[in-house]
């Protein structure tokens, strides 16, 4: 029977922004983060049609993160899902938190906003980044977060609310430093094989549930189908440009590339070209 892992967009988005998976949502980021939400609202609830018109509108392809979450405190969190290697991806995930901490700036609906005072409606940003390769020393943890800290006391840096205003979380599915049969080592068996262990608790048993390939519904078996087709023609399309690169030169691929409407990091990945040069080339393009 086919099998698809969990870390397939469609997959990853159903499992975790479901209308019915908010408690495995919440479990997720506790495992990770050590925190508690007693609500965490997805920007976006998953459902195939809307799905569908994002895949066929290419916003799939869009710089975005892939799940962004709000708790009942107004403090977001950001979930995404790397599995190839990516240039300057600590840069992005860092972009990623910091546009979350900026988004409410300013906005009047915020809990305690105080009028002439925008950054009251400042609440702290969460970022959790999964990764399928070796971002840091595979010595290390699989799982490594970090925090502002004074660092000479190590003391926290936190805000009017007391609470910490940015942590980022980043964990490695191949790195096997983690702690056997705890939460991190189940995630990472579930996000590496779309199997669990019979002793893994029951939120992880009932992810598996819901993205199983003979769970799904034909419009989303049809819908991984087309992704990884997209994927292997856009890895085909990358592979080719790396080998043009070398016989006709970097910009005249990124232009290429640029002219198929590829996005700005994978024609960077493609070519080696600093992204200041590629938005060069594609300013003076238009």
């Amino acid at each position: 029977m086919q099998t698809y892992l969990p870390t397939n967009d469609l997959l990853f988005k159903k499992m975790l922004t479901s209308e019915d998976s908010p408690h495995i949502l919440k479990a997720f980021v506790k495992d990770l983060l050590g925190i508690e939400f007693q609500t965490l609202t997805p920007k976006e609830t998953y459902h195939i049609d809307s799905y569908k018109k994002s895949f066929e509108e290419m916003d799939l392809m869009r710089t975005e993160v892939d799940i962004l979450a709000t708790g009942e405190d107004g403090s977001h969190a950001t979930i995404e899902c790397q599995i190839q290697p990516h240039a300057y991806f600590c840069e992005r995930s860092l972009f990623y938190l910091a546009e979350a901490f900026c988004s409410p700036f300013g906005n009047l609906e915020t809990n305690d906003f105080i009028r002439d005072n925008n950054f009251s409606a400042l609440r702290p940003a969460y970022g959790i980044n999964i990764v399928d390769f070796h971002l840091f020393d595979q010595k290390q943890d699989a799982l490594q977060i970090f925090r502002l800290l004074n660092d000479q006391t190590h003391q926290s840096f936190l805000g009017t609310n007391k609470k910490e205003l940015l942590i980022l979380c980043f964990f490695g599915l191949k790195n096997k430093n983690r702690e056997k049969q705890s939460a991190i080592y189940h995630w990472q068996y579930f996000l590496k094989t779309g199997n669990v262990h019979d002793n893994a608790s029951d939120y992880i048993k009932e992810a598996k549930r819901k993205v199983d390939y003979y769970t799904l519904g034909t419009e989303e078996k049809e819908m991984i189908m087309k992704i990884d087709k997209s994927k292997a023609i856009n890895d085909a399309v990358i592979s080719t440009a790396r080998m043009e690169g070398i016989e006709k030169g970097h910009y005249e691929v990124a232009l290429n590339l640029i002219n198929m409407n590829f996005p700005i990091e994978q024609i960077a990945k493609a070519t080696d070209l600093p992204i200041e040069e590629i938005k060069k080339l594609k300013d003076s393009r238009d």
